[in-house]
C-alpha cells in the first residue's frame, strides 16, 4: 500500500478511541471513514507503553516487550487512570511495576527512564496516533474527540484531558462510547426508538440506554463497571491454567506476563475453536470452549445484572427495546454474544467490526460538530451525569444538587446558610455519589470560605452553583449573597483521590437506600431537636417573663420529654416531643419574635468550618 501525502489542507478532524487493550483513531473524508494505519497496514494500536533509559516506544513494538521486560512494559493503564494507589494495590495486587504512591495519593511508575504517570502513559499513546495521523496527512489536527466510557467518574475524565493536552491533539470534546457506536450505525438517520449500547472492551464494562428522536440522541440512562472487561477474562483464564498444569513453583515477574499472554492468546483462539492445545513451559494441554465458558460465566452474568437494574431504574421493558448494539472486542467471544442475544430477545447489531466502531463514531461526530453547515442528517446529543453532585451539610450528610441521570449541560444552584450565631468561615466539600453519608461518597475537592461577615444563624445566605458541561466536567460558583463575594473553582485533577468503584456505589445505593434514609431522617430530626432546644433555653433566660408561670411550667416539661428522647436516640419520641414542645412554645415565640421556627431550613444548614 503507498501512501499519498494529503496536497489539500482540509480540516484534519480525528475520532479517537483510546482504549484499554487498543487505540485507534479515524477520520472522515468526502463522507468516506477512513481508519488510520501503520506503515503496516494496521489500524489498531496496542495500548502498551515501553520505557528504556534511551527511548520509549508505544503499540506493536511495545508489546514485544511484555515478557522479557514488565516492569517496564505498562500495559492497560485506562483502567489505572484516576485511581488511588490503595484501589491499585488493592484490585491488581499482582502487577509487575515499581508503583509508589504520588503526593495527591495517585500512582507513579518508576521506569527506566523515570517516574511516569497514568496520564503520561495515556498521553504517549495518544502522540502515537497524532504521529500516524500527520505521516499520513502531512497536516497538524485541527480538532478531535477521544472517546470515554459512559461511566467514567468526573477525576477519570479529567486525566483523559490532561493526557490530551500532554498530546497537543486540540481536543473539542469527550464523547461517551456507546453514543460514538450509535452514531456509527447511523440510528440517528432513525425517526425514534430506544436503543441499548452494550459495550464490553478491555477494562469496563458500559450499557446506555438511548432514546433517538428525529436527530436528537438523549441519553436516558448509563450503568457499568469500570473495573470490569476481557481482562478478567484473561486473569481468570491464567489462574485456571495455572491451577490446571500445576505450575505453582513459578511465581517470578517472566513467569506471570508469559501466562497472561498465554491466556490471552487461549481466548482469542476460543472465539473460533472448541478446543485449543497449549504447550506451556513443561506443560501440554488442552483448554476446551465449555471450560472456559465455565470460566467467566459469572463476569457476563454481572454483565447482564447491571442490564436489567438499569432496565428497570427507568421503568423500560425488554420488549420496548429496539435494537441492540455490540460494542467492544470482548463482545467476539461466544457466550457473551449469545448471553446478550438471549437477554434481550433480539438480534445485537455488530455488522461494524467492534474494535472499530467507537473511533468511527466519533469521527462522523467531530466531523458533524466542526462542518454543521454541509453535514446531512446532523445529531444533537442530549447527555446525562452518570452520578449525582452534592456537598456536605451539618450532621456528615450529602446535600444533592444534581442528581443522576439528569440531562447535561446543566447548570444548577441551591441555597445555604450557618448554623451558628456569629460563623466567620464555612467548610464547602463537593461530593460526587448516590448515598446520604460523606464518607460513603467521592470527594472531589474541599475548602474554607473564610472572611463572611458575623450574622445570627439563618442571615447568612451562600449561593452554591454547579455547572456541568457536555464532557461532564464540572465548574463551581460559590456566591456570599450579602456581601456579593464570589469564588469559582474549576474541579481539578489535583485532588484527594479515594478508591472508586462506581458500580459499587450504584449496587450500595440501592442495596442500604431504605437504611440510609432513615439514618438520615433520624438525625436531622436529631439536629433539629437539639437547636430548638438550644433557641428555646436561650430565649427564656431572657424574656421568660412574657408568659406565667402555668405555661413556663408547660414548657419545661416538655423541654425535659424532648431531651430524654435524644439521648435514649428516639426517632418516633422526638418527633412526637418535638411537635408537642412546639405547640406549647407556640406563643411565647409569637410573643417574643412574632414568627415561628422553620424547622426544615436544618436541611441546608452548612458544617461550620472548626
Amino acid at each position: 500500500m503507498i501512501f499519498l501525502k494529503k496536497k489539500d489542507k482540509k480540516k484534519l478532524l480525528l475520532g479517537i478511541d483510546l482504549g484499554t487493550t487498543y487505540s485507534l483513531a479515524a477520520t472522515i473524508d468526502k463522507d468516506s471513514v477512513i481508519l488510520l494505519l501503520d506503515k503496516k497496514k494496521r489500524y489498531l494500536l496496542p495500548s502498551v507503553v515501553h520505557y528504556t533509559k534511551n527511548r520509549i516506544s508505544v503499540g506493536w513494538k511495545a508489546l514485544e516487550n511484555i515478557t522479557n521486560d514488565p516492569s517496564n512494559t505498562i500495559i492497560s493503564v485506562k483502567r489505572l487512570l484516576g485511581r488511588s494507589i490503595d484501589f491499585v494495590k488493592d484490585k491488581y495486587p499482582i502487577l509487575p511495576y515499581f508503583i509508589e504512591k504520588d503526593i495527591d495519593e495517585g500512582i507513579i511508575f518508576h521506569t527506566n527512564i523515570g517516574r511516569v504517570t497514568p496520564i503520561d502513559v495515556s498521553s504517549h499513546i495518544l502522540k502515537c496516533l497524532k504521529k500516524r495521523a500527520i505521516f499520513l496527512f502531512n497536516q497538524e489536527i485541527d480538532a478531535s474527540i477521544i472517546t470515554v466510557p459512559a461511566y467514567f467518574n468526573d477525576l477519570q475524565k479529567k486525566a483523559t484531558k490532561k493526557a490530551a493536552i500532554l498530546a497537543k491533539i486540540n481536543l473539542i470534546k469527550l464523547l461517551n462510547e456507546p453514543t460514538a457506536a450509535a452514531v456509527a450505525y447511523s440510528l440517528h438517520k432513525q425517526k425514534e426508538g430506544i436503543v441499548i449500547v452494550y459495550d464490553l472492551g478491555g477494562g469496563t464494562f458500559d450499557v446506555s440506554i438511548l432514546n433517538l428522536n428525529k436527530g436528537i440522541f438523549e441519553v436516558l440512562a448509563t450503568g457499568g463497571d469500570s473495573n470490569l472487561g476481557g481482562d478478567d477474562f484473561d486473569y481468570a483464564l491464567a489462574s485456571y491454567i495455572y491451577r490446571k498444569a500445576n505450575l505453582s513453583n513459578k511465581c517470578n515477574d517472566f513467569f506471570q506476563s508469559s501466562l497472561l499472554q498465554m491466556a490471552k492468546l487461549t481466548k482469542l483462539r476460543l472465539t473460533k475453536y472448541e478446543e485449543v492445545e497449549i504447550d506451556f513451559f513443561s506443560w501440554k494441554g488442552c483448554i476446551t470452549r465449555n471450560e472456559f465458558n465455565s470460566i467467566i460465566i459469572d463476569f457476563v452474568k454481572k454483565t447482564l445484572l447491571i442490564c436489567s437494574n438499569l432496565i428497570e431504574e427507568i421503568n423500560l421493558s425488554v420488549e420496548k427495546i429496539k435494537e441492540v448494539i455490540m460494542v467492544g472486542g470482548s463482545t467476539r467471544v461466544p457466550l457473551v454474544y449469545t448471553s446478550v442475544l438471549n437477554f434481550f430477545k433480539k438480534v445485537p447489531l455488530n455488522s461494524i467490526n467492534p474494535d472499530q466502531v467507537v473511533a468511527i463514531g466519533a469521527a462522523m461526530h467531530v466531523n458533524m460538530l466542526v462542518n454543521s453547515y454541509n453535514v446531512k442528517n446532523k445529531i444533537i446529543l442530549l447527555d446525562i451525569m452518570p452520578l449525582s453532585l452534592g456537598i456536605e451539610v451539618m450532621g456528615g450528610f450529602v446535600e444533592k444538587i444534581i442528581f443522576r441521570n439528569t440531562s447535561l449541560p446543566i447548570s444548577k444552584t441551591k441555597e445555604f446558610t450557618t448554623y451558628k450565631d456569629n460563623q466567620t468561615s464555612i467548610l464547602i466539600h463537593i461530593l460526587q455519589g448516590e448515598r446520604e453519608l460523606v464518607k460513603d461518597c467521592i470527594s472531589l475537592s474541599r475548602f474554607v470560605l473564610r472572611d463572611i461577615k458575623p450574622q445570627k444563624a439563618g442571615l447568612v445566605r451562600i449561593l452554591v452553583t454547579f455547572q456541568v458541561d457536555t464532557n461532564g466536567l464540572i465548574d463551581v460558583k460559590i456566591l456570599e449573597k450579602n456581601s456579593k463575594k464570589e469564588r469559582k473553582i474549576k474541579i481539578d485533577f489535583n485532588v484527594t483521590l479515594k478508591n472508586i468503584n462506581i458500580s459499587k456505589i450504584l449496587e450500595d445505593s440501592v442495596k442500604y437506600s431504605k437504611n440510609d434514609y432513615y439514618f438520615r431522617v433520624k438525625a436531622e430530626k436529631k439536629m433539629e431537636s437539639i437547636r430548638v432546644l438550644e433557641i428555646l433555653n436561650k430565649s427564656l433566660k431572657i424574656h421568660q417573663n412574657l408568659i406565667n408561670q402555668e405555661e413556663l411550667k408547660k414548657i419545661k416539661n416538655m423541654q425535659e420529654q424532648l431531651q430524654k428522647s435524644i439521648e435514649e436516640d428516639d426517632f418516633f419520641s422526638m418527633k412526637i416531643n418535638l411537635k408537642k414542645l412546639d405547640q406549647a412554645s407556640k406563643n411565647f415565640f409569637s410573643l417574643q419574635l412574632k414568627k415561628t421556627i422553620n424547622h426544615s431550613s436544618i436541611k441546608s444548614i452548612l458544617k461550620e468550618n472548626i
